[in-house]
This record gives C-alpha cells, sequence and structure tokens, in this order.
C-alpha cells in the first residue's frame, strides 16, 4: 500500500467514524455538557500526552544510548512523531519502521542495529497488552458484553497465542525450526496463490526472530539496568496514556473510576492487534464505544470518544505528517520505504 493511499483511507474511515459518533449520540444534553466542560481538565489531559511522549522518546534515547550513539531528545520527538504519522496511516502500524530505520541511521546508527531498536521498542510495548488484555478479561467478563466483543476478543487471543508459540518455537528450537519451515513453505509453493511469496514470507518470519534474538542477547549482555529502565518507562508511558480518558471524562462532569478506565484501555489495546485499517482508524472508534459504554453516559460517549482520539491519535498524527513534510519531504518518504522493501528483497535473494 502506497503512503498516498493509505492516508486517503486514513482520513475517510476516520471522518466517518467521527461523524456516525457525533450523529448517534448527540442530543440536547451532549450540548450542555460541551457548554459546561472544564477546559482545565483539558488542558491537563494535552500535559499528560505530552508527557507520554517524553517517555517514549527517553526509552529511544536508552535503547540508542546501549549501541554506543547519544541522540538529542528532540530529535528522538521528531523520530517518533515521523513514526506515529506513517505507523497511523498503514495496516496493523507496519509502516512506521522504515522511518525510524531511517532517522535513527542518520545519527550513525547502522540499519541492523536500528532495526533491532525498533523491533525491541515495539515488542515491549505489545508484552504490556499482551499479558495485561487477558488478565484483565479472567477478573472482568463483563466487558465482553456484546457477542461482538466476545468474537473480537478471541479472534485476537488466538491469533496472539499462535503467534507467541509460533516465534518461541523458532527462538528456543531455531534448526528444527527452519526444517519444518522449509517444508511448509515448499509445500505452500504448489499452490497459486502462495507462487513466489512463500520464500520472501519464511525470509522475513526468520529475519525477525534472528533480529529479536540478537538485539535482546546484546541488551542481556551488557548492563541489564538500560533493559529495566526501558520498561519502566514503557509503564509511564502507558500509564500517562490511559489517564488521558479520566480526565477527559472529569472534564465532561462524569464521574468515572480511574481503574475502570485503565481496565477498559488495557482490553482495547489489546484488541486492536491485527486490525487490517491503517492506524486502527474506524474500528478502534467502533471498539472504544462497545467497551466504554456501560462507564459513560450515551449522550456524552460519542463526544467524549472524539476529544479522547484528538488528543491521543489524530492531533499528533497531522504534527507527525507535518514533521515529515517539512524535515524530509514526502516524495524521499517514498523513496525511504521503497528503499527499504528493496533490502528486503535484496536480503532474501542473498539468502536463497
Amino acid at each position: 500500500m502506497t503512503i498516498k493511499k493509505g492516508l486517503e483511507i486514513f482520513c475517510g474511515v476516520t471522518v466517518l467514524a467521527i461523524c456516525l459518533l457525533i450523529i448517534f449520540t448527540t442530543n440536547i444534553k451532549t450540548l450542555h455538557a460541551l457548554r459546561s466542560i472544564n477546559a482545565r481538565f483539558l488542558i491537563f489531559s494535552l500535559v499528560l500526552i505530552c508527557l507520554s511522549w517524553c517517555f517514549d522518546v527517553l526509552r529511544l534515547k536508552v535503547l540508542t544510548k546501549a549501541v554506543g550513539v547519544r541522540i538529542p531528545f528532540m530529535y528522538g520527538t521528531k523520530a517518533i512523531l515521523s513514526y506515529t504519522f506513517l505507523s497511523n496511516i498503514t495496516p496493523s502500524s507496519a509502516g512506521g519502521e522504515p522511518i525510524l530505520f531511517y532517522m535513527l541511521n542518520q545519527k550513525g546508527i547502522t540499519f541492523g542495529k536500528a532495526s533491532a531498536i525498533a523491533f525491541l521498542r515495539t515488542m515491549i510495548t505489545m508484552i504490556f497488552f499482551a499479558i495485561g488484555g487477558p488478565i484483565i478479561i479472567y477478573f472482568h467478563r463483563e466487558l465482553l458484553s456484546s457477542v461482538g466483543l466476545k468474537m473480537a476478543f478471541d479472534y485476537v487471543a488466538i491469533f496472539l497465542a499462535v503467534t507467541v508459540m509460533f516465534f518461541a518455537y523458532l527462538y528456543f528450537a531455531p534448526h528444527s525450526a527452519r526444517r519444518g519451515l522449509d517444508l511448509l513453505f515448499n509445500y505452500f509453493e504448489k499452490f497459486a496463490f502462495f507462487k513466489g511469496k512463500s520464500s520472501r514470507l519464511k525470509h522475513s518470519l526468520l529475519h525477525v526472530v534472528d533480529e529479536f534474538k540478537s538485539s535482546l542477547k546484546e541488551f542481556l549482555q551488557g548492563e541489564r539496568w538500560r533493559l529495566i529502565l526501558v520498561v519502566f518507562y514503557t509503564a509511564l508511558m502507558i500509564a500517562s496514556q490511559f489517564l488521558v480518558a479520566p480526565m477527559i471524562l472529569k472534564g465532561l462532569g462524569c464521574d468515572v473510576k480511574i481503574l475502570s478506565t485503565f481496565e477498559v484501555q488495557g482490553v482495547l489495546n489489546f484488541m486492536l492487534y491485527y486490525v487490517p485499517t491503517p492506524g486502527g482508524s474506524g474500528i478502534s472508534e467502533g471498539l472504544g464505544y462497545a467497551l466504554f459504554a456501560p462507564l459513560v453516559p450515551s449522550h456524552v460517549l460519542g463526544i467524549f470518544l472524539v476529544i479522547w482520539k484528538f488528543l491521543t491519535n489524530y492531533v499528533w498524527t497531522i504534527v507527525g505528517g507535518l514533521i515529515i513534510v517539512k524535515s524530509i519531504g514526502m516524495k524521499h518518504l517514498e523513496d525511504i520505504t521503497k528503499e527499504k522493501r528493496n533490502v528486503e528483497k535484496d536480503g532474501e535473494s542473498i539468502s536463497n
């Protein structure tokens, strides 16, 4: 998918979701809640989001320092926001890595180490939600109040469990796994749909596992406190993001328990894995509506979701896009993403 196409889909789906939320949830009570909104809580929410970005940049600085490179805080902020822009306009947030590789490489970090940094950063965040989501549901089954939510949760849980077991097998039994993959993908080559694609998929899977092993080994063999510090910053980043929702609700006059909003957001982030739309647009609003509905009055729910998504997602996607346009340019960005794909293909042909 091209950057332009992803941006069009993201904007289209996002605008449609916002319109539907406003149309079906707005009434006289909603307008009254908006008129009486406490702006101090909105400002505090914005401060929390900025803190969240700061913690994200700080963990990036720790990861880059581990490979012997110091990056300025402002440069790290540009890198993270640029990454956010591309992640939000690509399916499953997969498009942010090429720009992060490029910006780290501009500071002297090799593409191999930049790839390891990006992968470890993503994995640590994913582990929080992969563990937290099922634990929350185990103690609060009532969060999956509808058949649709149960199906979505089960879909993600099954795929995530299969993914974890598969990568664990590749990690702990690499020789046996490689032989099994050769047999499996050779079998897939018999089918017209997989013709010419299976070898690339196999190479990508093995490359990801090798990348994770090497990066994790590098951090564990070095100063382990760095890895602990990255986990700590990740926890602070997530907590700052999660505090935004109860602050907005408080500003709208809704007294909701902070812990309840944390539980909802933990499940929501878990369920957004494997989402096919760019940045989870449309689906994240729908799931957010279903999960927050038991906590938030119906006349406030739609406008709360719009404000919440704007502060935590939309505005930073816009800022990230402006940073890319000013510092890199969209044409150069297209070249960077194409170069990343060509490098992967070259690596595949060499390995074969």
